[in-house]
């Protein structure tokens, strides 16, 4: 009886030791496994083994839950029209495209210094750089191809007008600024934001630099999920929840820096998105 009373005041020391060190709890043959589909046209990350294995650990403390790149967006737009439980994240510029189609509900979006927005501008070397003459330059970008010209077609107010550019992919934002510093291309089509940070990494270099034109405001990364199936799942809300509180510790912060982004905002409508692009 006197070891019955000791391990009996010890239980809820062993709870509260679970629950802050994250070890993960075993799961049930009746739990399901909610999956994280990824797929961006903005970026190229280069290892996309290496993010899955650092969300797939970060998630594992929590519950049944994967994350899983996707290369092609062929291939991400299939799972959106599967019946499995899962939220996608992908670029504000292909939500536009897609949400009517597959019934997606946007429920997060990426902050960067605590801003939902990113400005695209076509930026190039010299004071002879202009955007005329970018309309049938090598333009660098670290979107994809058909990405890059769907913005040079807003920004030049033409979409045929992009047609004649050459377009270099790049793996980062940054890095189409150095191919323009390097002699690689005439022009990169990069953010604000990797402008700035070109102008702290490489002052020199940013001095050189002209912004020619601007695009549109756009949102940074957006989190859906399906609403044809699933409007009020309790574990795909647990999971949104478990996100969006990943900026509360340094673990969680260090992965969503993977994508460029420090924070979450919670969007409680379709209609707050509506702000974008203006």
């Amino acid at each position: 009886m006197k070891y019955l009373n000791i391990f009996s005041r010890m239980i809820p020391f062993f709870f509260f030791y679970l629950a802050f060190c994250r070890i993960p709890f075993p799961v049930s043959a009746e739990s399901v496994k909610i999956i994280v589909y990824f797929y961006s046209s903005e970026t190229n990350i280069n290892n996309l083994n290496l993010l899955k294995t650092e969300f797939d650990s970060y998630f594992s403390g929590f519950g049944p839950y994967e994350f899983q790149p996707v290369k092609k967006k062929e291939e991400f737009e299939k799972y959106l029209s599967g019946k499995t439980k899962s939220l996608f994240l992908l670029s504000s510029w292909h939500y536009n495209n897609i949400h009517q189609a597959y019934f997606l509900r946007p429920v997060l979006v990426g902050l960067r210094d605590g801003q939902r927005y990113q400005k695209r501008i076509l930026v190039g070397k010299g004071g002879s750089a202009g955007a005329e003459d970018a309309k049938t330059a090598v333009i660098a970008s670290a979107t994809s191809i058909v990405h890059t010209k769907g913005i040079l077609g807003e920004i030049f107010k033409n979409e045929d007008s992009a047609a004649g550019a050459d377009i270099l992919t790049v793996p980062k934002d940054i890095d189409a600024l150095m191919s323009v510093s390097l002699g690689m291309s005439q022009y990169a089509l990069t953010t604000e934001n990797s402008l700035e940070t070109l102008k702290n990494v490489h002052p020199q270099l940013y001095k050189d630099m002209k912004i020619v034109a601007e695009g549109k405001n756009s949102l940074l990364l957006i989190m859906a999920f399906s609403d044809r199936d699933m409007k009020e799942d309790k574990d795909i809300l647990k999971l949104i929840e478990i996100i969006q509180n990943m900026p509360l510790t340094p673990e969680g912060k260090n992965k969503i820096k993977m994508f460029g982004l420090d924070g979450w905002q919670r969007i409680d409508s379709p209609d707050d998105l509506k702000t974008e692009a203006k």
